[in-house]
């Protein structure tokens, strides 16, 4: 795979490179076990895992039987999956560093793609779902997550809009994909959808538990904790605050996503 060095696959690595996002992984495992469930993995399925990150959905479907290639842009969460996996005792997973946009498979490949939150942080992800569908075989199942534009992370999202401007704290281009009606406009009509609207608790003590953790992992610790401006971190944060304070319930932020799952034709 050739790319440009400060091309936008670059910048993805260096979002995803920063912070301590492994340490927010295992809050993602309630929506793996969904995904994987939807997917129906069962022995001996060719099964893709695109944007596998540190390895959640690539363990579980492969617990389930299938034989899986995880497959991520970022090679120190490809390290992460790799301890992972050896805690799990599975060393028949397959690691590998690639790009969403452009898989490294034959058209019809495999039996079962799946994308955890992932393919849809690509820089393109229309191109990046139409590549998860292009690798799945007729019959096979294509299956993903992603937020809720509508949710807690879309409203985060307008929320470092309005004191950053557009994009930095990722683009909503990267929510469209969590709108049903968004996804059966862009999938083409020889794929039979079903769509599942879930709610994933991440817990914490409080608001302000939930705050410090993501702005210092994922996507927006390269965004909140460089900022130099004390001041401008404060109104963000204070923002940020408002908003979790309305999502969150019984020590938990509840956080909306949409569950794809998708038959081939």
């Amino acid at each position: 795979m050739t790319e440009q060095r400060h091309g936008p696959r670059t910048g993805v690595r260096q979002v995803w490179s920063t912070g301590r996002y492994p340490s927010l992984a295992p809050n993602l495992l309630p929506a793996v076990a969904r995904l994987v469930n939807a997917a129906n993995v069962t022995t001996g399925d060719r099964t893709l895992d695109v944007g596998c990150g540190t390895g959640n959905a690539s363990i579980a479907a492969a617990r389930a039987g299938g034989d899986v290639i995880g497959l991520d842009v970022t090679r120190s969460m490809l390290e992460e999956a790799r301890e992972n996996a050896a805690v799990a005792g599975l060393d028949g997973i397959e690691w590998l560093e690639g790009d969403a946009e452009s898989l490294p498979f034959r058209d019809g490949s495999h039996a079962v793609t799946l994308s955890n939150f992932g393919h849809v942080f690509a820089p393109d992800p229309d191109r990046a779902t139409a590549e998860l569908i292009r690798v799945t075989e007729s019959g096979g199942c294509v299956a993903f997550t992603a937020w809720s534009p509508d949710g807690l992370v879309g409203e985060l999202t307008d929320v470092l809009a309005d004191h950053l401007g557009e994009g930095a704290g990722g683009s909503r281009r990267h929510l469209e994909w969590g709108d049903s009606a968004y996804v059966r406009e862009h999938v083409p009509d020889s794929c039979d959808l079903s769509f599942e609207r879930q709610v994933l608790p991440f817990r914490y003590a409080s608001p302000e538990h939930f705050w410090q953790s993501v702005s210092e992992a994922g996507p927006l610790s390269p965004v909140v904790s460089t900022l130099d401006d004390p001041e401008l971190r404060a109104d963000i944060r204070r923002d940020a605050l408002d908003c979790l304070s309305e999502w969150f319930v019984d020590n938990a932020v509840r956080v909306e996503y949409l569950l794809v799952r998708a038959t081939v034709e």
